[in-house]
């Protein structure tokens, strides 16, 4: 399989991953794809063909990959997405299923994808973080250990699926904000039996879901 990445994940990136559950990736999607992304390439392309799903290989080292789903967010005035957990909604559950989250433009800190550091590591029941509720972090935010990025288009925030993360609103009209959400897993996948209503989780509003997460397609 060809590798497009600039260069491959470093062994302190994944550690990094594995111990907090996020890591940034300066720098590894090349100008070619950022470009053709920009351009309005095909989604099926971004998630098979630009190195995304090569970012989740090395990440959890593993040699058959499944997309699960991805979603694009493009817009200039795009609402920011509450604090949750993507398990508390999703269709899948695996240790090992990464987030990819590709901008393919400049996303300041304040906008972005900000995440709860370890939080892929704890057992988070309805709605509840140990005696805060989920929904009331940004609120106690000093009882947490937050960490986000100013990120620019080349970048990836990587993030594991149980982690607890939320975006912030983009308030700057001039500047659009565009970035693909792709999920990747091993084979270990479990699926879980939801309601629709269970499974219409804060992470779709203000997205656009490309195809359902109860489809799946290996990365070879």
């Amino acid at each position: 399989m060809h590798n497009p990445l600039l260069r491959d994940v470093r062994m302190d990136e994944r550690l990094r991953f594995l111990r907090d559950g996020v890591v940034c990736l300066r720098q590894i999607i090349s100008p070619e794809w950022v470009r053709r992304a920009q351009d309005g390439v095909e989604h099926e392309q971004v998630m098979f063909e630009s190195g995304a799903g090569e970012v989740a290989r090395q990440l959890t080292v593993t040699r058959r990959l499944r997309w699960i789903y991805d979603q694009l967010f493009d817009s200039d005035s795009m609402a920011g997405t509450p604090w949750h957990q993507d398990t508390s909604y999703g269709l899948a559950d695996s240790h090992r299923i990464v987030r990819v989250w590709m901008p393919v433009d400049h996303v300041p800190r304040e906008t972005g994808i900000e995440v709860v550091r370890g939080s892929h590591l704890w057992k988070v029941e309805r709605g509840w973080a140990g005696r805060i509720e989920v929904r009331d972090i940004e609120a106690n935010r000093r009882a947490f250990d937050i960490v986000g990025y100013e990120v620019d288009a080349g970048d990836v925030v990587a993030f594991n699926y149980r982690s607890l993360h939320h975006a912030g609103a983009n308030v700057n009209f001039s500047e659009k904000r565009k970035a693909f959400a792709i999920l990747y897993a091993d084979d270990r996948l479990a699926w879980r039996h939801r309601s629709p209503l269970e499974t219409d989780g804060p992470a779709w509003h203000g997205g656009r879901p490309i195809l359902g997460a109860s489809m799946t397609q290996e990365i070879r």
